[in-house]
């Protein structure tokens, strides 16, 4: 029987399949009973799941980041797709092979080559002219050059999936090459290693896995300042680092996130940090765009407004 996975499910089906434990949380209804509220994934997205009874006897079977086997029934709630979980038990992949139970069914992926977008990274490393700035990002990138291959760039809201924190720098990449052109007098140094230095902090921030969650650093300190840590030790290691570049470094790190009241330490106070916030944004925002319209599941040519946005966005066919 053909494996299906959550983009293939539709209203009223009944499906066997392998899923990972993306959130799991004990909840109350309005009658003080007791239910499980989960989300699933697998590598086509996610999916929230209920379990309405024996939740006591249930719970303690899996965890959150587990992989899971699930019978469920496929219904529909505000214009949403959900289950109804029949039976749950944890994935035992010495047995549950010969059911069709793979690793890499259960974890969503990018569709880009990952070796291919390494390798644009590391012409984009080598283009660097000012010297110590190309040591600097080549060290870090040569240390972590396993993880950065494979982290995802956030928890839930852009990039969420093995490869995105490669990607969404690949991509941030691609933008700038095309602005810098526009605005050549500016320092191209500071932005390619602005970007490609921007979310370092998110590789302490995010604990890797089958179902991403924050570490306790990334809960007590955050990726922006995490980044700036990492940037410190690794120019400490580089004799004679200049000291303005340091700053600015620094500064790009700190106020990539555009704005005090989105967590940033710093608002941008130079032109290049303004535009690595810029370029980070419309990335971020663009891939939150077409995963809204790629996942909603409302009947004609506009998503319904329970999406990061809050309105409905065209997702018809372009025009002739």
């Amino acid at each position: 029987m053909e494996r299906k996975f959550i983009s293939d499910f539709q209203e009223n089906m009944t499906v066997s399949a392998f899923f990972v434990v993306f959130s799991k949380d004990i909840r109350k209804t309005k009658n003080d009973k007791e239910y499980l509220d989960l989300t699933l994934m697998d590598k086509s997205g996610t999916i929230n799941a209920k379990i309405w009874d024996n939740v006591d006897s249930i719970a303690p079977k899996f965890e959150k980041g587990d992989p899971v086997a699930v019978k469920a029934y496929v219904s529909s709630f505000n214009n949403e797709l959900q289950l109804k979980i029949e039976s749950i038990r944890r994935a035992i992949p010495e047995q549950d092979r010969d059911f069709g139970f793979n690793y890499d069914d259960l974890i969503p992926s990018t569709k880009k080559d990952i070796q291919q977008m390494w390798t644009d990274i590391q012409n984009g490393i080598n283009s660097i002219k000012n010297t110590y700035i190309r040591q600097l990002v080549q060290s870090l990138y040569t240390e972590h050059e396993d993880v950065l291959k494979t982290h995802p760039a956030s928890m839930i809201l852009h990039h969420a999936f093995r490869g995105g924190l490669l990607e969404h720098t690949h991509s941030m990449l691609n933008i700038a090459e095309g602005i810098w052109q526009n605005y050549s007098e500016l320092d191209r140094d500071l932005i390619i290693s602005g970007i490609l230095l921007h979310d370092i902090g998110k590789l302490k921030e995010l604990a890797p896995g089958l179902a991403t969650s924050y570490t306790d650093s990334g809960n007590f300190v955050g990726h922006i300042v995490i980044g700036r840590d990492i940037l410190l030790n690794a120019i400490a290691k580089i004799d004679g680092f200049p000291d303005l570049i340091k700053l600015k470094m620094e500064h790009i790190i700190l106020s990539h996130q555009g704005k005090l009241e989105w967590q940033s330490p710093k608002e941008p106070m130079f032109p290049e940090a303004l535009l690595v916030y810029f370029i980070d944004e419309i990335d971020t925002r663009i891939n939150q765009m077409k995963r809204e319209i790629e996942t909603d599941t409302t009947d004609g040519d506009w998503t319904n407004k329970n999406n990061y946005f809050h309105r409905p966005l065209y997702k018809g066919k372009d025009t002739e």
